[in-house]
């Protein structure tokens, strides 16, 4: 059968097509694709020590910042968003990624094969059945249809062993997609929670000198 992924000139692959050969043909990448979930159902609060530490040297030298504005409740509502559609994100990966199992492990993609070839002189019909000179069936077409069953099974089969690992590397990148998306609320979070212990932690300075009445 054609390989179904075309080059940049439009030909097919195949014998005689002209077309790059799929490396991935009939390759297994079910490794590289997760099962996904969201570890959060509301975002820890922002009144808790940001998990983890900075990574890099500490440096007592300081650059001022300038002023700081943040507003914790349009950041937490952002967040909130981002959390709702990425639960959903998820969801709907998961859905699909079982739909792609199901097409791996099954024949999704055609018939399955005739369990066992069956010649004309095998073949007596259904039970009570007598063929006539006016009946539709012949031992030999029963035997035609196990060819054309068989046939389509072959083709259903080559084309699965191109498209079962591109779904399957597709469904990767999404994966990669969500776990950066989790990452990102992540930093969100513990950006608010920073501003907070920072904020917690503030203090006047001491005066420069004495104070006098």
């Amino acid at each position: 059968m054609p390989n179904p992924q075309q080059n940049h000139d439009g030909d097919t692959g195949g014998d005689g097509g002209g077309g790059v050969e799929d490396p991935d043909a009939g390759k297994d990448f079910s490794d590289i694709v997760p099962t996904m979930s969201v570890g959060w159902d509301t975002p820890p609060s922002f009144n808790l020590d940001p998990s983890g530490q900075a990574g890099g040297q500490s440096s007592s030298d300081v650059a001022d910042s300038g002023p700081i504005a943040f507003d914790a409740a349009t950041v937490r509502a952002t967040e909130n968003t981002l959390l709702t559609q990425g639960r959903n994100a998820v969801f709907n990966y998961e859905a699909l990624r079982q739909k792609v199992d199901g097409a791996v492990q099954g024949t999704f993609w055609g018939p399955a094969r005739p369990d066992a070839p069956i010649s004309s002189g095998q073949y007596q019909g259904p039970s009570g059945f007598s063929p006539t000179p006016t009946s539709s069936w012949s031992p030999s077409s029963q035997e035609t249809d196990d060819n054309d069953q068989r046939t389509l099974a072959e083709i259903g089969e080559e084309f699965a062993r191109h498209i079962n690992p591109a779904m399957q590397k597709a469904l990767a990148m999404q994966s990669n997609a969500l776990e950066l998306l989790g990452n990102y609320i992540a930093m969100i979070n513990s950006a608010g929670q920073s501003y907070a212990k920072i904020d917690r932690a503030a203090r006047f300075p001491e005066p420069p000198g004495s104070v006098t009445s």
